[in-house]
């Protein structure tokens, strides 16, 4: 059976029509997307500036060049040193946003219809993470507090929770304690009742064997000031739990780090994504959480740790129900009923927070998932979620939610964005309901990805086969439509009760080799230039399953060669036993030999050095010179003359200090 006959799901590459993109030049990192309702405009947070996108207008914000000079002295690369929009938050008619600023984070309040225009600026310590690699998160309730979970120092070392603006005093989370944060990577944050709920990933404290990551709900309650004499400027109403979601089985699989998240408060119900820990083998899960779970176990017992050396106890609960009532009277009037010292101690809930359903949503593995939207469709029959996953590979996975807990969900598409060779990551995934529109933030672009494209089915078969709740087949237009689009509900049909399966694999085939042209090469650190040509796996590009291109998608020729010194050899045997000598090493521009133009070697090809220089010889012995002849012996007749001469430095001078044969002399 050929492959093609293959059932698998739909997929979608970038060339399709309805993807539009926007991109300004100069501009990376669209890392923030919000909406203004009011506008009906969407905003974009970048590297150094921020704009609407719908119409376009556009404030730059960049830093000074003291601000980057400061950076620099720290050790910050240029890259770092840039301002990087990570708080994007709408307040009415303004436009809060804070920026990394070269590590000294800044935040402005401006004008939603002129972004030019800026009503204040204060320090965004607290508000904003000084490192853009920081995760964080931030909103601004309706009374005008903001709540921002980030790192407060220019290490990162000191993550906080912390509250301010508005009209209630500034909290944090006790600073430099585990018990409390515990190296977080914060996710998201919802202002939900009488609590804001944080969400987060960090090293398990009560994890004994080991160092793991959990996946984290906290929550604190809005009305809380702080203590008094005890935590003061500190949240006394501070709680964290474990977030499970888990593969069951004799052994649970667990994916116990959660990167996103999606609430839907009309239904209370929390969209979570998780994948295995990063030194693990990847695989991601989709898990959903009830809101009232989440509540049921903050009002259970406590985990709680009496010393480093106990073990952790479940410990019973002095407030259970706790709703952010306060006391009327006296001494503590206006604090929460926590007991302060409860407050200090019990922080962890003992119960972990289970899913939904046992089973996640949805599983796969060899990706992670990195951000998650969410959009409920109204069928002819049901509601229906459909689950957009954004991939670590650059692509949208959609993804229909189980119909009940006795069926699996479905992949339905997945969304290719760019070419294979040229996939980055995923920085920022927006859904706009009302608009019923995707915006996908990435480097250098933002893509809008409309959410119904049901006239790309163009038979009644495919429109039914594709299983897409925006879509179903209208008997009296005789197209596939919206539910909106259709003329009457009654004649418009739609069935969801399976998978879709679709009969489109293509295997990819390669495009024609194209011109040789230079391009260079690293050979072993060092760089050098060739001939290269390329051909692409895109005639056909392989879609839905089908098999890669078999065989070399670049050829290189005529390679310069950079040449490179060989090691240098052992010095040398000293060319004096004793005293000042000297020691030779060399080496040769062999390692590789320069070919093709390429350079060669910089720098000496011998090295010399002084060798028994703390070695003295001994002393030399010898002869002195003979002394002058000494007067005769006897004034006349045969006489004896004499002359002598010493050992210098020692006795052992060959032969003796006098002449052998004596002469005389006669006068």
């Amino acid at each position: 059976i050929h492959k093609c006959n293959r059932m698998l799901l739909l997929c979608v590459i970038f060339q399709m029509p309805w993807i539009s993109k926007f991109k300004t030049e100069g501009t990376v990192d669209y890392s923030q997307l919000t909406f203004d309702p009011g506008q009906n405009e969407l905003i974009v947070g970048a590297r150094a500036s921020h704009f609407f996108a719908l119409p376009l207008q556009e404030a730059e914000w960049h830093c000074d060049e003291f601000t980057k000079g400061a950076c620099f002295s720290r050790g910050k690369s240029e890259e770092e040193c840039q301002n990087y929009i990570r708080v994007l938050l709408v307040n009415g008619n303004r436009l809060f946003t804070c920026g990394t600023n070269a590590f000294t984070p800044i935040c402005t309040n401006r004008t939603l219809t002129n972004l030019t225009e800026i009503h204040d600026q204060i320090s965004g310590m607290a508000r904003c993470p000084y490192n853009p690699l920081h995760n964080s998160t931030a909103l601004i309730t309706s009374s005008g507090e903001l709540y921002a979970a980030t790192a407060m120092d220019f290490s990162g070392r000191d993550p906080a929770i912390y509250r301010s603006l508005g009209g209630l005093p500034p909290l944090r989370t006790a600073q430099y304690n585990s018990k409390w944060l515990n190296e977080p990577n914060f996710v998201s944050s919802y202002d939900i009742g009488n609590f804001t709920y944080f969400f987060f990933r960090e090293n398990a404290v009560e994890h004994d064997c080991g160092r793991t990551v959990f996946s984290r709900a906290g929550r604190v309650c809005k009305n809380d000031i702080g203590g008094r004499f005890l935590l003061e400027d500190t949240w006394t109403t501070f709680m964290k739990a474990r977030l499970n979601c888990s593969r069951p089985g004799e052994i649970p699989f667990n994916y116990n780090e959660l990167q996103g998240t999606f609430y839907l408060p009309e239904l209370e119900l929390l969209y979570g994504i998780f994948t295995t820990n990063v030194n693990s083998i990847a695989a991601s899960a989709v898990c959903a959480f009830n809101l009232s779970a989440i509540s049921q176990v903050f009002n259970g017992p406590f985990k709680y740790q009496e010393n480093s050396r106990s073990a952790w106890l479940p410990y019973p609960n002095p407030n259970p129900d706790f709703q952010c009532g306060t006391i009327d009277s006296g001494t503590y009037a206006n604090l929460t009923e926590r007991n302060l010292q409860d407050a200090q101690k019990f922080l962890l809930m003992h119960e972990v927070v289970q899913p939904l359903v046992p089973v996640p949503y949805f599983m796969e593995d060899n990706v992670r998932f990195t951000h998650v939207a969410v959009d409920v469709v109204q069928g002819k029959d049901m509601l229906f979620h459909i689950i957009y996953l954004a991939t670590d590979y650059g692509t949208i996975k959609k993804v229909l939610s189980p119909l009940n807990q006795s069926t699996g969900s479905c992949l339905l598409e997945e969304i290719e964005l760019f070419p294979l060779r040229k996939r980055q990551p995923i920085r920022s995934l927006l859904i706009l309901h009302s608009r019923s529109e995707l915006y996908v933030g990435v480097r250098d672009q933002v893509i809008k990805i409309p959410l119904k494209r049901c006239s790309y089915h163009k038979s009644r078969e495919a429109c039914l086969g594709s299983r897409d709740p925006y879509c179903g087949w209208d008997l009296l237009l005789k197209k596939c439509t919206t539910l909106e689009e259709s003329v009457r509900m009654s004649q418009w049909e739609q069935s969801i009760t399976k998978c879709p399966v679709r009969n489109v694999t293509v295997d990819g085939g390669f495009s024609a080799w194209s011109i040789w042209s230079a391009c260079s090469h690293n050979d072993g650190g060092t760089a050098g230039s060739c001939l290269c040509r390329t051909r692409a796996c895109d005639s056909p590009a392989p879609q839905c399953g089908g098999e890669q291109c078999h065989g070399i998608s670049v050829e290189v020729a005529n390679c310069s060669r950079n040449g490179a010194w060989t090691p240098w050899t052992l010095w040398s045997p000293c060319s004096t036993s004793c005293g000042i000598g000297f020691q030779v090493r060399q080496r040769s521009c062999s390692n590789p030999t320069p070919r093709h133009g390429g350079r060669v070697c910089v720098g000496q090809n011998r090295e010399e050095r002084y060798c028994n220089e703390h070695l003295p010889c001994p002393p030399h012995v010898y002869w002195s010179a003979w002394s002058a002849w000494e007067r005769c012996n006897v004034p006349c007749g045969g006489g004896i003359q004499t002359r002598r001469r010493t050992c210098e430095n020692g006795n052992d001078c060959p032969g003796c200090g006098q002449v052998c044969h004596d002469t005389q002399y006669t006068r």
